[in-house]
């Protein structure tokens, strides 16, 4: 249902929907990820976000399953496989079957998952600058705090 307003700039009119939390986190999320897409393309990186996400999270906790890794980053237990499976492809990471359960696989890094991380580092940290630049500087810290409260335990972060 439309709102009695319209977008002065482009006569689009407006929706309650512009206002909805749900809706304007999609479009944030979309908005983020496209961003860090972009900047990792521009240095031919050949991943995505949530590969990153993956390579980060096994870098810093060697020898993670796949069920942990899919709840350290966020990402859906069901089609963490997929994303494990592309960067094994691309020799980025291995898995290796656990001795006390065979059908357990824990997560390592590779050498050129190392490079990786390293290679990119910069170019993801200014994706994330790029992200927040809407906002003026001093309430960035802020506004990344507020979402950490909305996103309660649905993810581990750091309280600030």
């Amino acid at each position: 249902m439309l709102d009695e307003k319209t977008d002065a700039t482009t006569d689009i009119p407006t929706l309650r929907l512009h206002s909805n939390p749900n809706y304007l986190f999609w479009c944030l999320h979309k908005t983020a990820m496209s961003i860090v897409t972009e900047e990792l393309d521009k240095v031919d990186a050949d991943i995505t976000p949530v590969q990153y996400a993956a390579l980060i999270a096994i870098q810093a906790q060697p020898g993670i399953d796949q069920a942990s890794l899919a709840t350290v980053i966020g990402y859906d237990r069901a089609t963490i496989g997929g994303v494990i499976d592309r960067l094994e492809r691309k020799a980025l990471l291995s898995r290796r079957i656990q001795p006390h359960d065979r059908r357990a696989r824990t997560l390592f890094l590779e050498s050129a998952g190392h490079a990786l991380i390293a290679n990119v580092e910069d170019v993801v940290e200014a994706a994330q600058l790029r992200i927040l630049s809407p906002l003026p500087e001093r309430d960035r810290a802020k506004f990344l705090s507020m979402v950490a409260k909305l996103i309660r335990e649905d993810l581990p972060h750091e309280a600030t």
